[in-house]
């Protein structure tokens, strides 16, 4: 988009977006492939596994505490990082939707790292040891791609609410008057 008035450039960049959705990837991706170990991730599993596992342990519940810290923070963290670096690569101009998109972006390429490494190849494919929870290997959620592409969906919806924020807060000037 360019802004007529001042003659500067306030553009997207392909390149942001992908450096900064790997990023966010793989501190991500680096946060839940560790904390499978500790089956923290409970909520996540379908209703099934849930019935058949039971209530998540106390100290499932404490460790997920902890995790969630780090994954909060890097989660907001990360694209409300990306659209300074934007700001500055259009020598200070962001337009909001421009902000927006670049950060609604930058979550969605997590999101797809999350349904197609994570999700299919990790837990489908793979069906790694370490990620199943004891006593459910006999379940057939383990082929459901349906249910992992669902929690995509709603994660596309969800990123909209942080992109909204971010791209309101680093699109404004913010000067003193």
């Amino acid at each position: 988009m360019i802004n007529r008035r001042a003659g500067v450039r306030d553009q997207l960049s392909v390149k942001r977006i992908l450096i900064d959705g790997a990023v966010l990837s793989a501190v991500q991706g680096s946060i839940i492939v560790a904390s499978l170990y500790y089956k923290i991730w409970y909520d996540d599993y379908p209703p099934e596994i849930q019935a058949k596992v039971g209530p998540m342990s106390a100290a499932a519940k404490k460790q997920r505490l902890i995790v969630a810290i780090p994954f909060l923070v890097s989660m907001l963290g990360l694209p409300s990082y990306s659209n300074p670096k934007l700001k500055r690569e259009n020598h200070g101009r962001l337009s909001f939707k421009n902000g927006f998109i670049n950060a609604y972006a930058v979550y969605t390429l997590f999101g797809l790292f999350d349904l197609l490494v994570i999700d299919y190849l990790l837990l489908i494919r793979l069906r790694q040891r370490f990620a199943v929870l004891p006593g459910t290997d006999d379940l057939a959620y383990a082929n459901d791609f349906a249910y992992h592409l669902n929690g995509f969906l709603k994660g596309l919806g969800f990123g909209m609410i942080p992109s909204f924020l971010i791209a309101y807060l680093t699109s404004r000037s913010w000067k003193r008057r």
